[in-house]
C-alpha cells in the first residue's frame, strides 16, 4: 500500500475541494457559536434534527473582516438584531480546504430575510399551540384589581429598567409594597429563570394584587427569550393578571400577548399603575361630592321634620354601608378565586425533596424521600424509580 506525508494528503484534499466548489453556494445552518477577533467573525454552524435536536452536522466558518464590516450592519438593518448564536442563517459560502487548519466555510453574503422568517414562523407555530390548547387568553379573562397596591416584581435587580420603575412608584405618593423576585431577564436562560420566579410568587401564597414583569432595553436579539412556549405558557395560566414592560419599542413577543396587559417599558409599567390610582382617588373625590351635596340638598328640602330627616340619613347610610360591604365581599371573592391554592383544588400537586419544590426527576435518586402536597393533606413517598 502506498504511503503519503499529511501535507500531501491535505493539499489533494484541498485540490478536490476546490474543484467541487469552484462557485459559492447557499447553505441553511443554525449559529451554534460567534465570536469576533481582529475584525474577524469565527462561528461554528451545525444541523440538528428537527424533532429530537439530535446534531447531525457540524462546520467551522468564517466572514473574514472586510466583508463582516459590510455584513454586520446589513443584517442589524435589516432585521433589527446582530447576527449571534441561537439564529437560522442562510449564508453564501466558498468552502476552503487549509492543510494546516482543515475545512472551513468562507462566507461571502448572507440572507436576512431567511432568518426573519425562521423566527416568524417559530413565532407563529407557538401561538397556534397556545391557542390549540385554550391557553392564550386566560390571563387576560382575570379580573383586574381596582387598587392594584401590592406587586410581585419579577426583574433584574441590578437592572436600570427597575431602578427606573421604583423611583416612578415611590414618587407617585401612593402605598405601593413591592417585592422583587430577581431572575434573569434576557438570554438563553432567562425562561427557565423567569419561570423559577414565578414560582416563588406562588409559593408566596396570596400576598400580591399584580405580577410585574421588566426589564430595560437591550438588543432584539436579547428579546428572543420572550417568544418561547413553556414562558408563554406559565404567564397565560398564571393566578394572577401578569402585566409586562419588556423594554422594547419595535415588535410585539409572544409573553405581551398572552399576558393581561403589555406595555412598552417599565417606567410606563409605573406610570399606567399610579394611573389606576389616582383614577379610583378621583373616583372617591367625586363620589364622596356627590353624597355631600345629597345631604345638604335633603337637610335644606326636610329642614322643618328633623325627625323625620334624621331617620333619612340613616337610611342612605345603611344603604351606602350595604353596598361598600357588598363591594368587599366582591373583592374577598375575586380574590379567593385567584388564590394559587386553587390549582391543588383543580387536582394537581406540588412535590418536595429537602424541603423545596422538586422541579427536575433527574435530582432524585432511589431511596429519597419526597413529600406530595395535595389539596387536602399531603403524603410521604420513597422513590424507586425515575425516569427522564
Amino acid at each position: 500500500m502506498d504511503s503519503m506525508d499529511l501535507t500531501d494528503l491535505q493539499k489533494r484534499l484541498e485540490e478536490a475541494v476546490s474543484k467541487a466548489f469552484e462557485k459559492p453556494c447557499w447553505v441553511r445552518a443554525e449559529i451554534s457559536q460567534l465570536a469576533v477577533r481582529n475584525g474577524h467573525c469565527h462561528m461554528e454552524l451545525v444541523q440538528k434534527e428537527p424533532d429530537t435536536d439530535r446534531l447531525v452536522a457540524k462546520a467551522q466558518a468564517v466572514i473574514w473582516a472586510s466583508v463582516f464590516t459590510m455584513l454586520r450592519p446589513y443584517f442589524k438593518t435589516s432585521t433589527g438584531m446582530e447576527l449571534g448564536a441561537g439564529l437560522q442563517v442562510l449564508l453564501c459560502v466558498m468552502p476552503r480546504m487549509h492543510a494546516l487548519y482543515g475545512l472551513s466555510l468562507v462566507v461571502t453574503d448572507m440572507d436576512p430575510s431567511y432568518t426573519l422568517g425562521g423566527l416568524e414562523l417559530e413565532r407563529r407555530k407557538t401561538m397556534e399551540r397556545l391557542e390549540r390548547e385554550g391557553i392564550l387568553q386566560m390571563n387576560r379573562q382575570l379580573p383586574f384589581p381596582r387598587v392594584p397596591l401590592r406587586l410581585a416584581v419579577i426583574s433584574s435587580e441590578t437592572a436600570a429598567g427597575y431602578q427606573d420603575f421604583t423611583d416612578h412608584i415611590r414618587h407617585s405618593g401612593y402605598g405601593f409594597s413591592l417585592g422583587l423576585f430577581p431572575a434573569q431577564m434576557q438570554g438563553a436562560e432567562a425562561p427557565r429563570s423567569i419561570i423559577s420566579a414565578m414560582e416563588q410568587v406562588m409559593q408566596a401564597g396570596n400576598d400580591f394584587d399584580l405580577l410585574v414583569m421588566i426589564r430595560g432595553g437591550g438588543a432584539a436579539t436579547d428579546l428572543h427569550c420572550y417568544d418561547n412556549y413553556d414562558l408563554a405558557a406559565h404567564i397565560a395560566q398564571f393566578p394572577l393578571p401578569v402585566v409586562t414592560g419588556i423594554g422594547h419599542h419595535r415588535d410585539v413577543h409572544i409573553a405581551d400577548r398572552v399576558a393581561h396587559l403589555a406595555l412598552k417599558t417599565p417606567t410606563a409599567v409605573a406610570d399606567f399603575l399610579a394611573g389606576c390610582l389616582a383614577d379610583e382617588e378621583e373616583d372617591l373625590r367625586n363620589l364622596s361630592r356627590r353624597l355631600e351635596r345629597a345631604v345638604h340638598n335633603r337637610i335644606s328640602a326636610e329642614r322643618q321634620d328633623l325627625d323625620h330627616l334624621v331617620k333619612d340619613i340613616k337610611g342612605s347610610v345603611r344603604w351606602l354601608t350595604g353596598q361598600h360591604e357588598h363591594h368587599l365581599e366582591l373583592l374577598e371573592q375575586r380574590i379567593r378565586r385567584n388564590n394559587p391554592l386553587a390549582l391543588l383544588q383543580k387536582g394537581y400537586s406540588l412535590t418536595l425533596y429537602a424541603g423545596k419544590a422538586l422541579l427536575d426527576a433527574s435530582a432524585l435518586e432511589q431511596g429519597d424521600k419526597i413529600t406530595t402536597l395535595l389539596f387536602k393533606g399531603s403524603f410521604d413517598a420513597i422513590v424507586e424509580k425515575t425516569e427522564k
